[in-house]
């Protein structure tokens, strides 16, 4: 468990992925157009980073499969 919560990837991933459930609730909730606007930039790079972030996490899981 620990080697999870160590693993620098994994924090960048849940990381990301909790700014990008408060930019939507931001982007959901807000009634100001400048709040939306920000907030639905922050989504998308969010998904961005977070798609990256997955992707990297896979391949190191996949090395990590293959390379015993």
């Amino acid at each position: 468990m620990f080697n999870a919560i160590s693993n620098h990837k994994v924090i960048l991933f849940w990381s990301i992925f909790t700014m990008l459930i408060c930019s939507v609730t931001i982007t959901l909730v807000s009634k100001n157009t400048l709040a939306d606007s920000l907030s639905m930039t922050v989504t998308v790079f969010a998904c961005l980073g977070l798609f990256f972030t997955a992707a990297t996490l896979l391949e190191d899981k996949v090395h990590e499969i293959c390379n015993p």
